[in-house]
């Protein structure tokens, strides 16, 4: 069974239904078969938001209530839960004097 594809991926593929089909070359006796490689690099691989360039992800477990009353923070301040995360992060950096304190990016 083919795995299905990504919303991103299925519309490239719809994008080049437009593109003539390259010709197959068929082996016959006098050409030896060619093989293909064994994996072919992502096609969406490096693509992300301008935002977060040179940006790294970091995920942390949340009970559901947790994730529920972090969420509704974010609604109440009117900001995204990523912000909130942001500024967590930095206000903790701040309390322990790390230093670079504030150089991530805070949206309020």
């Amino acid at each position: 069974m083919n795995k299905r594809l990504s919303l991103a991926e299925s519309l490239r593929q719809a994008a080049r239904v437009s593109e003539p089909p390259a010709p197959v070359a068929v082996p016959t006796a006098a050409t030896p078969p060619t093989t293909l490689p064994a994996t072919t690099p992502r096609a969406t691989a490096g693509v992300q938001a301008a935002t977060r360039a040179g940006k790294k992800k970091v995920t942390a477990p949340l009970s559901p209530d947790d994730h529920k009353r972090l969420r509704h923070l974010a609604l109440d301040l009117s900001v995204t839960t990523e912000a909130l995360l942001v500024e967590a992060i930095t206000d903790l950096f701040a309390k322990h004097g790390v230093a670079g304190v504030g150089q991530g990016s805070r949206s309020r």
